[in-house]
């Protein structure tokens, strides 16, 4: 039997074709205050706080609502199902909320979840959000609110696969040091420069089934 292997994606951008923070913030017209703050300057975990404040009081099903209006990505299954056929473990790694990475997930019978944990009391959201962080543990430059490079290596281990067995999907400047960290990082879809930069593997049509032409 073929050794496991282990792939992370991210999930807003990657898996699915939209970004959840938008879609929420557009259904409840606060889309120029999630702008405003994403271009603070802030470091990403205190970007990831502010915006979780935004969200207090709305509900686990306006949660669930919006993840639902999201589709997947173009050929989403189809990559999730080869990779399956060649013994990796499959999970997302991202820096958006539990509640609609674990939904993604379950969707497409996936292995494991890194995300922000936002706090839920009476069904409603508290503002309130619990980071994974992991970056301050290693050293790592991305200083947000989940490091990717610290998961990716937290699950490889987990799962017994070598470093040099993992691949890591992503599209944005968030998604670097996974994806440089990764056996074969692939930038999907670049959305900055920084990433389109950072690896040689990028896939620049919107169907996810380009990645595997990175995978053995």
């Amino acid at each position: 039997m073929v050794a496991a292997r282990l792939a992370a994606f991210d999930m807003d951008g990657t898996l699915i074709d939209g970004r959840l923070v938008f879609a929420l913030a557009e259904r409840f017209d606060l889309a120029l205050k999630v702008r405003e703050i994403q271009a603070s300057g802030k470091p990403g975990s205190h970007q990831t706080k502010d915006i979780a404040e935004l969200f207090a009081g709305l509900t686990e099903k306006d949660m669930e609502s919006a993840i639902r209006s999201i589709p997947l990505t173009k050929n989403c299954e189809r990559v999730i199902t080869s990779l399956r056929k060649k013994n990796y473990r499959i999970g997302i790694i991202s820096d958006s909320y539990t509640i609609a990475a674990g939904f993604i997930a379950d969707r497409l019978g996936l292995d494991f979840v890194a995300a922000n944990e936002l706090e839920i009391v009476d069904g409603k959201l508290t503002g309130r959000v619990e980071m994974p962080l992991g970056w301050e543990k290693i050293g790592c430059f991305c200083k947000i609110s989940v490091c990717k490079r610290y998961h990716l290596e937290k699950y490889a281990r987990g799962f017994g696969v070598p470093i040099e067995d993992t691949i890591a999907v992503g599209d944005t400047k968030s998604d670097i040091c996974m994806i440089q960290r990764a056996s074969t990082g692939v930038a999907f879809m670049p959305k900055d420069e920084q990433i389109a930069n950072a690896t040689d593997k990028v896939v620049k049509e919107p169907d996810l089934l380009r990645v595997l032409d990175f995978v053995s």
